[in-house]
């Protein structure tokens, strides 16, 4: 165990001498180069500690017909990569692949005296831990065993409970605004009570009313990379576009350790990663007008598509993804891109103010049938103003009350912007008076949005690497 104390001094040394080793043209040390790394090892790794898991990891058992095999050479390599890990077994014949990035993967295993094993296609799901026991066969390392389909593996290693959304289902299942949080409605006890129709990707809201397994709504946690994405109101900050994603791991029941944070259940997802080779994706979706009809009450009243507004809607959905290699078995990047243009048409029933109401006479005005009345607010106190006259109409003689309903123009209470503000207001379609609709017009409500995201990997050997979003 590094002693931090012994690393500060180290560091304060280095840096204190740094121009004069510069200056002579000396290069740091191994030994110093140890020490930077062990430092950042030290103090680097602290808020990473706190990450909850997205991980998986494969482990088992290397045996023959008589038992455990020690020493074994056990080989995975990532399928998409090509970078390999590699590990023996130990002394009981079991190996193990901790921390391993959603992917597929191929293992194999070899020691002298025994056929080769190789086994291709292996997924490995977002925190999802398998085990998977090899069993070689007598015989030269020049033959080989190799099994390229076979059953699904079964997860026996992890506690928590729930469903995987694989590339597959996120592809070919449908989501509402295209975002993948909705699709976890397919697990089992996965219930969604929120509005389908704010759905887009700049609604964090709908996405969070989901109850996972008879838990709290809005008491989920979301994670992307490991790293938590949920606000303090239990709102994911962002709906990541399906493109981007290689698999969520819906958690309905978790019991995991590092599992925590909130009462509900777990949407942990992965970003997608490029490989040694370039793939891409892209979609188009449109919706014209020549093939959306009208509502049933609006072609009773004869309306048509240009009269309700309705030609002039459109909705435009666009996105994509491409990765691949920076250099070949080393540095992938993965970018992806969504957007939206969206145009509808809302009908609005308002009431406006008619001819006589916008010059102060509302002597036709009724409210539920019966005359309005309108009070001089300045009267109230019951005091004369300079806004609230002795007598005369909207004075202290009548209580306040306008007479008739009438607010001159000329009174002092009256606010002469307010009447020429109520002069540029456009007249209503009806002549009605009654406090109902006068008006049934339509707007149009553009909506737009867009979102990039970029993912980049790099391995350093076969053993680690960096990556960021």
């Amino acid at each position: 165990m590094f002693d931090k104390r012994i690393i500060g001094d180290r560091l304060h040394h280095v840096f204190q001498n740094w121009p004069k080793n510069r200056q002579e043209g000396k290069k740091l040390s191994r030994q110093t180069t140890y020490f930077l790394l062990a430092a950042g090892l030290v103090f680097g790794t602290g808020a990473a500690a706190f990450a909850q898991q997205f991980t998986g990891g494969i482990r088992g058992t290397v045996s023959d017909t008589n038992g455990v095999i020690p020493g074994a050479a056990v080989t995975l390599t990532n399928e998409a990569t090509t970078v390999p890990r590699e590990t023996v077994t130990n002394a009981v014949g079991e190996y193990n692949f901790p921390a391993l990035a959603p992917a597929t993967y191929t293992i194999r295993t070899s020691l002298p005296g025994y056929k080769a094993y190789e086994r291709h296609g292996i997924r490995i799901a977002t925190q999802q831990f398998v085990t998977l026991d090899l069993v070689l066969e007598v015989g030269t390392v020049e033959e080989s065993i190799t099994v390229t389909a076979d059953a699904p593996l079964i997860e026996t290693s992890n506690a928590s409970q729930g469903g995987v959304l694989d590339r597959q289902s996120l592809e070919d299942l449908p989501a509402p605004g295209r975002n993948a949080f909705m699709i976890g409605v397919t697990v089992p006890t996965v219930l969604s009570v929120g509005e389908p129709r704010f759905n887009r990707q700049q609604d964090q809201m709908v996405s969070s009313q989901l109850s996972l397994g008879g838990g709290g709504v809005q008491a989920n946690n979301y994670t992307l990379d490991g790293v938590p994405i949920t606000d303090m109101r239990g709102f994911p900050v962002l709906n990541p576009t399906i493109e981007a994603i290689d698999d969520v791991k819906v958690q309905v029941h978790t019991f995991d350790a590092e599992m925590g944070r909130t009462g509900g259940g777990v949407f942990n997802t992965t970003a997608r990663s490029g490989g040694n080779a370039f793939h891409g994706t892209a979609f188009y979706q449109d919706r014209p007008v020549w093939g959306q009809s009208l509502e049933y009450f609006s072609e009773k009243r004869g309306a048509t598509k240009k009269s309700s507004g309705l030609s002039e809607s459109f909705y435009h959905l666009y996105g994509g993804g491409v990765g691949g290699p920076i250099v070949r078995n080393r540095t992938f990047f993965w970018g992806a891109t969504e957007g939206y243009r969206d145009q509808v048409i809302q009908g609005l029933s308002r009431t406006w103010p008619s001819a006589r109401q916008r010059v102060g006479d509302f002597s036709a005005t009724t409210l539920n049938g019966a005359p309005v009345r309108i009070f001089n607010p300045y009267c109230r106190d019951g005091i004369v103003n300079s806004r609230c006259p002795a007598s005369g109409t909207g004075s202290l003689a009548t209580g306040g009350e306008f007479v008739n309903a009438i607010i001159p123009r000329d009174h002092p209470a009256a606010n002469p912007v307010a009447f020429k503000m109520a002069s540029y207001w456009p007249l209503p379609q009806g002549s009605n008076e009654n406090s109902l609709p006068n008006v049934d017009t339509t707007v149009n409500l553009p909506d737009f949005a867009d979102m990039l995201t970029f993912k980049g990997e790099h391995k350093f050997t076969t053993n680690s690497s960096l990556s960021g979003l």
